[in-house]
């Protein structure tokens, strides 16, 4: 019954645009989050998106496709916001280049406020994740051609910001800083408000302001930790 009702809801939702190519884009999100690439099923697209089975191939050639574009549609505005960031960043910057600090939050920043929806929910957090968890090889081109451009000029900061740090430090802390980040969003979900919950509201995780200091003091702290040594031994 509660399936039908959210169905029914969808279905009158997608009603409201006429274009049936914007609306199956629009359906094919919502199954994707729910439901992963792999199960998500063409049907259940165009059943949400109230077009006829054959819709998806003809507007998009394949789910492949589908997939495709929604990746685009929903990585774009984010990559080029951080990117924004972090070029606003070094503008303001003077000329030893800006701290550890402005870079991490450059990062950050992006990452927690475009990540929420106007429900406070986070579907572009729950999208990457089904990215990276179960990666396919279009969705790795992808991020080859479009994400890890971006990922290399934060890098490239991090090493003119910490000059004694070497390249490789760089890499696995930003790695880390990236999975600390991608973490708390998903604990911030509306949906199980996670992080509160098990904080007895400590931490209020509906504030993205609290989340951004949080999260730039607990990366910086981390990029500004002494470089790791492979061969030494971690208990004495």
């Amino acid at each position: 019954m509660v399936k039908k009702a959210r169905l029914a809801e969808t279905v009158s939702a997608s009603e409201k645009v006429d274009d049936p190519r914007a609306r199956i884009i629009a359906a094919a999100r919502e199954v994707f989050i729910e439901q992963s690439f792999d199960l998500a099923t063409v049907r259940e697209i165009t059943l949400r998106a109230d077009v006829n089975l054959a819709a998806v191939n003809y507007y998009f050639g394949s789910k492949d496709e589908l997939i495709s574009e929604v990746l685009n549609l929903m990585m774009e505005p984010y990559t080029n916001a951080r990117l924004r960031s972090l070029e606003a960043c070094e503008a303001a910057a003077d000329q030893d280049g800006p701290s550890v600090a402005a870079v991490v939050e450059a990062l950050v920043r992006p990452m927690v406020r475009l990540s929420r929806d106007e429900s406070g929910a986070r579907p572009l957090t729950r999208f990457l994740l089904q990215v990276r968890s179960r990666p396919r090889e279009m969705t790795t081109r992808f991020f080859i051609r479009r994400v890890d451009p971006v990922v290399f000029r934060f890098i490239d900061a991090f090493a003119r910001a910490l000059p004694s740090l070497g390249r490789r430090d760089i890499f696995w802390r930003y790695n880390f800083a990236i999975g600390a980040i991608m973490q708390v969003l998903i604990d911030s979900e509306p949906s199980t408000s996670r992080l509160k919950q098990l904080s007895g509201g400590l931490c209020d995780t509906t504030d993205d302001e609290q989340i951004i200091a949080q999260l730039v003091s607990f990366v910086c702290a981390g990029f500004a930790s002494p470089a790791a040594d492979p061969t030494a031994k971690l208990f004495r």
